[in-house]
């Protein structure tokens, strides 16, 4: 049975405070951007990944977006600094520096996982997934359950989520989705901003997006931000997104009810991109899981408040 908001297992945060023209951490000089890093990866595959925040503190792997790279952390960094946290952001397979892998399915970077815990000397670390990360990040806590100390999902996709609970998506958001699955071409054009999806790129339409969303996007900060994180992310083009947005309207193929290791999910109640419709169905099924809710959060709360996160990791 899904939670209602009510539930005594959900809980609402206080209401975050929306930016004005700067966002946390997103210094974005070309002098300041993060050093890359490398891991050999199994197959002689290549992991590149960021750290920001204090990298003497024990690792937290925190996975990006779709599309998206380890760039993303850029909004974080000043916030994990200042926290005294080491968050640790891995490219996915196929987006920015790290290689593909070929097949389909979330599971395909568990090895990565293991290879880059190894790399950084250590045998467990928490597991953050924001975004598109969510269904890698379960993945790999159903398999590897013993080198996970916790999973937080940051307005988390969930594979295999019922479309019920997508009801409140925004509509071109369900379009691509739905695209990635039947007409995987014509998403790699949307995702790409190519032909007639030129001008939706260039000019996107925010008025669908919340209200806490759209502050956040109009920014000169997030526009920065955003345009370099989606490069990267795009470095060896889209068909890593699009395989991944596919893969979203298939169920793992371990039930969620499988995963053990204690699970938080946060949420932004006005989320237009992934509702919280869907993080209240894939808590429902965790044994002991945790749901905690921002009052008008949308998609990108943690950019407006990254503390909502770093909070559950000190």
């Amino acid at each position: 049975m899904t939670p209602s908001p009510t539930d005594p297992a959900e809980t609402e945060l206080p209401g975050t405070e929306l930016p004005g023209t700067e966002l946390p951490g997103t210094e974005l000089a070309d002098t300041e951007l993060p050093e890359t890093h490398h891991v050999a990866a199994p197959g002689g595959r290549r992991i590149a990944y960021c750290s920001y925040g204090d990298p003497a503190a024990p690792p937290v792997i925190v996975l990006h977006g779709t599309p998206g790279s380890r760039y993303e952390g850029l909004a974080l960094r000043r916030a994990a600094t200042n926290a005294g946290l080491h968050l640790v952001f891995p490219d996915r397979p196929g987006y920015g520096e790290t290689d593909p892998v070929p097949g389909r399915g979330f599971h395909r970077w568990n090895d990565d996982f293991v290879a880059l815990l190894d790399h950084l000397g250590h045998e467990r670390a928490p597991l953050v997934a924001i975004s598109g990360g969510g269904g890698y990040a379960l993945s790999a806590a159903q398999r590897l359950p013993d080198r996970v100390t916790r999973l937080i999902l940051a307005c988390a996709a969930v594979p295999g989520a019922p479309r019920e609970a997508y009801a409140r998506r925004i509509p071109l958001v369900k379009l691509l989705n739905l695209i990635a699955v039947r007409a995987p071409a014509i998403a790699r054009q949307m995702l790409a901003g190519k032909g007639v999806f030129k001008k939706a790129r260039n000019e996107p339409n925010l008025d669908a997006w919340p209200r806490s969303d759209r502050l956040i996007m109009t920014t000169p900060a997030f526009r920065a931000l955003s345009g370099l994180d989606t490069a990267e992310g795009q470095r060896q083009g889209v068909d890593a997104a699009v395989t991944d947005l596919a893969d979203y309207a298939r169920p793992l193929p371990d039930p969620l009810g499988s995963v053990s290791v204690p699970t938080l999910f946060l949420h932004g109640e006005a989320d237009g991109n992934v509702p919280v419709e869907v993080a209240r169905w894939a808590h429902a099924q965790i044994p002991d899981a945790e749901l905690r809710t921002v009052p008008d959060g949308g998609h990108l709360f943690l950019l407006a408040d990254p503390e909502l996160l770093l909070r559950e990791l000190t």
